[in-house]
C-alpha cells in the first residue's frame, strides 16, 4: 500500500520535483563559478548555439560570416575554449546519457512531409527570433526572470503574443496533415549500454581538453542540466500554451517552470545582493524593443515546432528525428541567417533600457520582481484548474 502510494505521488508529482532541482541546479552553477572562477553568472543556450551554427556556416556555406557585425560581437571560438558552446554539447550528452542509462534510446518521430516543413519553419523562428533577443526561453527567461532582468519582460510580452500566432498556424496548415511516421528503430538494450560507455568517455574527454575552468564548469552544469531535461520532459513552449491556448494543457508545465524560475531566483538572490561579481542574464546589452520584437519570433516558433530550445536540445539527444530537424533549422539555418541582419536591427532599433536588471534599480528588493511574476503564474493555474498543483 505504502509503495504503491508512493508510486502515484511520484507519477503526480516528479515534473515538479524535477522542476525544482533544475532550478537549483542552475543557481549552484551561479556559485560554482562564482568559487572557482571568481565570477558568478546566469547561464544561457543560444550564443553558444550560433558560435556552433557559425562555426558550419562558414566551413560549407560562406567564411565571410565571421566578419558580420553578429560575429564580431559573438566571435567564432574553438568550442574547447568557449563555455557557451560547452553547455550546448552538455546538454546534448544529458540528454543522450540519461535516455542511454535508462535503456529508453530509440530513434522515432520520423515526420511527413508536412511535419518536416513545420519543424523547419519552427526551428527557424526559433533560432532567429533567439539570437535578434540575444537569448532563448533559457537566457532571456528561466535566468533572466532569475536575475530580475528587464529584458525578461520584455521578451515574455512578445512570446505570449508569438506564441498564439504559431498555434493558430499550427492549427490551420499543419494540425491535420503534419503526422510522426509509424517507423521507430529499437536499439537493443546490449548496444545502449555500449553507447553509453562512449557517451561517458566523451564527456571525460572533453573535460580534460576544456580550456580553463569555467568550460569545464559549463560543460558539467550542461550535461546535469540535459539529463534533468530528459527525467522531466520539462518544456517552456507547452507551459506557453497553458497560457495562451488553454486547451493545450492543464497548467502542469506552466507550474513546472515557475518553481524552477523560484528556486533559481532565491538560490541566487543571497550572492547578487551581497554585490558578488556575478553575469546577469541581460540579453548582451540589446534594448527591450529589439528583445519584444525577437521574443515574438521566438516564441511563433515555440508555437509552430512545439517546443523550446531546451526541450528540442534533450529531445534530440534522445533520438526524436523530428526534434533533431528542429535543432538543425534552428543552429544551421536560422542563427546564421540572422547573423546578416543583426547589424540593421542593432543600429536602426531604439535600444532602451539596455543591460538592466531590477537589482540596479531597486537594490536587493529587485528579487520581488521575479517574485511577483512567479506569484501571478499560480494564480493563474489556480484559476485556471481550481487547484495550485494540477
Amino acid at each position: 500500500m505504502i509503495l504503491t502510494a508512493s508510486r502515484r505521488w511520484w507519477a503526480k508529482n516528479a515534473l515538479y520535483v524535477y522542476a525544482i532541482v533544475l532550478g537549483l541546479a542552475s543557481g549552484l552553477m551561479t556559485y560554482v563559478l562564482y568559487f572557482f572562477g571568481g565570477r558568478g553568472s546566469f547561464w544561457g543556450i543560444t550564443t553558444g548555439e550560433s558560435k556552433i551554427g557559425g562555426l558550419a556556416w562558414s566551413y560549407f556555406i560562406d567564411p565571410g560570416i565571421a566578419n558580420t557585425y553578429y560575429h564580431q560581437v559573438f566571435k567564432l571560438v574553438n568550442p574547447l575554449s568557449d563555455p557557451t558552446q560547452m553547455i550546448v554539447i552538455g546538454i546534448l550528452l544529458g540528454g543522450l546519457l540519461a535516455s542511454l542509462a535508462l535503456g529508453e534510446f530509440t530513434i522515432r518521430h520520423f515526420p511527413n512531409s508536412w511535419m518536416a516543413v513545420q519543424a523547419l519553419i519552427g526551428g527557424f523562428l526559433l533560432g532567429y527570433g533567439a539570437r535578434m533577443a540575444l537569448g532563448c526561453n533559457i537566457g532571456n527567461y528561466l535566468s533572466a526572470w532569475s536575475s530580475a532582468g528587464v529584458n525578461a519582460v520584455a521578451f515574455t510580452a512578445g512570446i505570449i503574443p508569438g506564441v498564439w500566432v504559431g498555434t493558430l498556424i499550427v492549427e490551420r496548415f499543419f494540425l491535420l496533415k503534419a503526422r510522426p511516421l509509424r517507423f521507430t528503430v529499437i536499439i537493443p538494450v546490449w548496444a545502449q549500454r555500449f553507447l553509453l560507455i562512449l557517451a561517458l568517455i566523451l564527456v571525460a574527454l572533453l573535460f580534460y581538453y576544456g580550456m580553463g575552468v569555467a568550460v569545464k564548469i559549463w560543460l558539467v552544469f550542461g550535461v546535469v542540466f540535459g539529463f534533468i531535461g530528459y527525467l522531466s520532459k520539462i518544456c517552456w513552449a507547452t507551459g506557453f500554451r497553458e497560457i495562451t491556448n488553454p486547451l493545450y494543457g492543464g497548467g502542469r508545465m506552466l507550474l513546472a517552470t515557475a518553481l524552477a524560475i523560484l528556486l533559481y531566483t532565491l538560490s541566487t538572490w543571497p550572492l547578487v545582493a551581497s554585490g558578488a561579481p556575478v553575469s546577469l542574464a541581460l540579453a548582451g546589452g540589446v534594448g527591450v524593443l529589439q528583445v519584444f520584437l525577437g521574443g515574438i519570433l521566438f516564441g511563433a516558433g515555440m508555437g509552430v515546432a512545439g517546443a523550446c530550445i531546451f526541450s528540442s536540445e534533450w529531445r534530440a539527444a534522445s533520438g526524436s528525428v523530428y526534434s533533431m530537424i528542429v535543432l538543425f533549422s534552428t543552429i544551421f539555418i536560422g542563427m546564421p541567417v540572422l547573423a546578416y541582419h543583426y547589424e540593421f536591427y542593432v543600429k536602426t532599433i531604439l535600444q532602451p533600457l539596455a543591460g538592466l536588471s531590477f537589482y540596479h534599480l531597486i537594490g536587493p528588493l529587485g528579487v520581488l520582481v521575479p517574485l511577483a511574476y512567479v506569484l501571478a503564474l499560480i494564480v493563474l493555474v489556480r484559476l485556471r484548474v481550481g487547484r495550485f498543483f494540477p
